[in-house]
């Protein structure tokens, strides 16, 4: 299986990606192995190996990262079979472990205005309000610059992210409808106005040690934060504010909750989010409808009824 590896047409951060889990999972386990040779039951073997010792350090490997190999392997074994290199793809028969989705945790409308209103003064306030209010992902606000925002139109474009790869920060375009621009809320505006004013303070403060990178969200001496950082700096925002501990995605998850709750249409969170297509959004927050059905029978009835019920 060996060769050279040729650059898909993907993501910088998504194509680092790949290639860390050619050379960690694929190529030290299967890369000896002739193509001709290679079947489903090896490729069990190689999916039992990973889940049981597959971390470079010893351990067991996830079953996503498991899953994540298995589907850039079977992709390449679909390219053999186009080229006529193989006569099947041994992928297809041998299946990856399942992945159970995990349960997103989100606040409520109450537990998450206390949040903003406990940490309004913290010198991040507008990092948080912009995860709450705008839904962004953590390599997104990672990646966010000035020149992306506009105040005085009240807009903000998702241009690009900072993502990891093995800890390695990579900047990349955003998947391609994620490049989007958004409305800004009159309190997102007015959170940004006050941390671009901070950070003019900070940066006369520090003089000419200021690194001047342009990124919105940045440390003290104007260097950005690791996306990974960013995450530590929420966890410790949510134990010094005593609200419910929640992971930094789910405050994205929180927006498009509330959102969808509030009776904000499934199409305009899509395109929020990013996501590629409404069947996205509605898969993920399946257990949003039962409460917007309610509320639309209630509003229905109403109207029939002439407004009495």
């Amino acid at each position: 299986m060996k060769g050279s590896v040729r650059k898909p047409r993907t993501a910088g951060g998504t194509w680092t990606n790949y290639r860390d889990v050619v050379h960690r999972y694929i190529g030290p386990h299967l890369g000896d192995r002739r193509l001709t040779e290679l079947t489903p039951m090896h490729l069990k073997a190689w999916h039992s190996t990973l889940g049981r010792d597959g971390r470079s350090g010893g351990g067991p490997l996830s079953a996503r990262t498991v899953q994540l190999a298995h589907r850039i392997l079977h992709r390449a074994l679909a390219d053999a079979v186009r080229w006529h290199v193989l006569p099947a793809n041994p992928a297809t028969a041998a299946r990856a472990p399942k992945v159970e989705r995990t349960e997103m945790q989100v606040w409520s409308t109450e537990e998450a205005a206390r949040f903003l209103t406990a940490i309004a003064e913290d010198r991040l306030a507008a990092l948080w309000t912009v995860a709450l209010h705008t839904g962004l992902r953590r390599g997104e606000l990672a990646g966010l610059r000035w020149k992306d925002v506009d105040l005085a139109g009240a807009t903000l474009t998702v241009a690009q992210q900072r993502t990891t790869a093995s800890y390695k920060v990579v900047v990349s375009a955003p998947k391609a409808r994620s490049n989007r621009q958004l409305l800004l809320a009159a309190p997102t505006v007015r959170a940004l106005e006050e941390h671009r004013r901070r950070q003019r303070r900070e940066r006369l403060a520090v003089g000419g040690d200021w690194k001047d990178t342009g990124y919105v969200f940045v440390d003290e001496w104007g260097e950005p934060y690791h996306p990974q950082r960013i995450r530590n700096l929420f966890d410790q925002a949510c134990r010094a504010t005593g609200v419910t501990p929640i992971r930094l995605h789910d405050l994205r998850h929180t927006m498009a909750t509330l959102a969808l709750q509030a009776g904000v249409h499934p199409k305009v969170v899509q395109e929020q989010l990013g996501h590629s297509g409404i069947d996205v959004t509605l898969d993920i927050y399946s257990h949003v409808p039962q409460a917007v059905r309610r509320d639309a029978a209630d509003r229905i009835a109403d109207l029939l009824s002439g407004g009495t019920t």
